[in-house]
């Protein structure tokens, strides 16, 4: 029923609103005096007819300027949520930064220990100094992706083959 209410325009729902409640009104009219045996008199007819119309349109009325300020509400809603998630994403950043930065800093620590071996292999010092770059490089490239999704993170930190 939402889609299909979300489907249609305001006017187009007033106007169904108008209309149920004129049929409404009127078959309970009609109900209400084929139980008591009087018959219908023009001026309640209209009466049955005009009293809904009104109500109608002021209900109407007022569930639109609802909708509107729910419309908008919403979408402060929205924004508020991507504020919070890019707070939360930025913190999570400096935060991996900080440790990967320690890390980092105690890898180039073992590099000057390996530096004072001659026979350490030196294809094996290469991938380790690489790793080390590229460390850094997807660090860097990590902190500065502007549009918070997931899938724009992956690609900024997608592996690298050579």
């Amino acid at each position: 029923m939402g889609s299909y209410l979300a489907s249609k325009n305001k006017l187009t729902l007033v106007a169904m609103t108008i209309l149920c409640s004129v049929l409404a009104s009127l078959l309970i009219l009609y109900h209400f005096y084929a139980v008591l045996g009087v018959g219908i008199r023009a001026s309640e007819i209209l009466v049955a007819t005009l009293a809904p119309l009104i109500i109608a349109t002021i209900v109407s009325g007022h569930f639109g300027g609802m909708i509107k300020r729910l419309e908008s509400l919403e979408e402060q809603l929205r924004e508020s949520i991507c504020k919070e998630k890019e707070a939360v994403y930025l913190a999570t950043i400096h935060g991996s930064q900080h440790i990967t930065n320690n890390l980092l800093n105690g890898l180039l620590l073992i590099d000057m220990e390996i530096k004072k071996h001659p026979t350490f292999d030196s294809r094996v010092k290469r991938l380790f100094l690489g790793s080390i770059q590229d460390s850094k490089r997807l660090l860097d490239k990590l902190s500065s992706v502007e549009k918070i999704d997931p899938e724009e993170i992956r690609n900024f930190v997608a592996p690298r083959y050579r």
